[in-house]
């Protein structure tokens, strides 16, 4: 459906950052997601037990073990079956659509 897909709003809810087991990496993305204009107050780190919500957003280091840059989505659906899966996490199931990306060079 095409109204799934469509980016609900810009900067506000939750973020959730992805850096792969990369906690120091959490340090750097912040202030990059703050300088485009999401509040600190909702940058999370983001949990496998977890997932966000419709209407969040989600920055993952890519690639993992040597990130180059931050890509930024918002997620848009999800998928989670009644009975969730062990691996990956509660992230395996969601859907989203990629807004763009930051360069941690």
């Amino acid at each position: 459906m095409m109204s799934s897909r469509r980016i609900i709003s810009l900067t506000s809810g939750k973020v959730h950052v992805i850096v792969h087991g990369n906690r120091d990496l959490l340090e750097r993305i912040i202030p990059e997601l703050v300088l485009k204009g999401f509040k600190k107050d909702d940058i999370l780190a983001a949990r496998l037990d977890e997932a966000g919500q419709i209407g969040d957003y989600v920055a993952m280091a890519w690639p993992p073990g040597r990130p180059q840059e931050v890509i930024i989505s918002q997620i848009v659906g999800n998928n989670q079956p009644e009975e969730k899966s062990l691996a990956p996490g509660a992230w395996e199931a969601i859907q989203q659509n990629e807004l763009y990306r930051i360069s941690l060079g």
